[in-house]
């Protein structure tokens, strides 16, 4: 197993939409589809040391839809939207893994999949 740094938290918003004129599937809204497809990717990818998932309410992103953001002490902070309730999960998972075996956040650019690159909203500097 890797040797992960300081636990990361992956934040979701559960409220967003599938799409602009889909809000939800099944019961389920967009955002809540992508946090369990994202739990079964962290699960699988034995990454529950690394990454602590936080569903959150709203993140006042509803315009661009699904909305997340992945931070750890003394990271950057990544801030994605756009991300695909269906499609992103594996993605973000990835993201993640690079991320926590990082001491600073720092994931090179061309080792991010293309749907990181797309969702990549804001890069913000570690909190002191």
């Amino acid at each position: 197993m890797d040797n992960y740094y300081a636990q990361a938290t992956l934040f979701v918003c559960s409220l967003c939409r599938f799409s602009a004129t889909e809000s939800s599937r099944d019961g389920l809204s967009g955002g809540q589809h992508l946090i369990n497809q994202l739990q079964a990717e962290l699960d699988s990818q034995e990454l529950q040391a690394a990454v602590h998932l936080q569903p959150v309410r709203c993140m006042a992103a509803c315009s661009h839809a699904c909305n997340a953001t992945l931070a750890a002490p003394e990271k950057l902070t990544f801030i994605l939207s756009g991300l695909s309730p269906t499609e992103s999960a594996a993605a973000v998972s990835e993201f993640c893994k690079q991320y926590a075996n990082t001491s600073d956040g720092k994931v090179p650019y061309r080792e991010r999949t293309t749907a990181i690159h797309k969702a990549t909203a804001f890069v913000l500097p570690p909190l002191a």
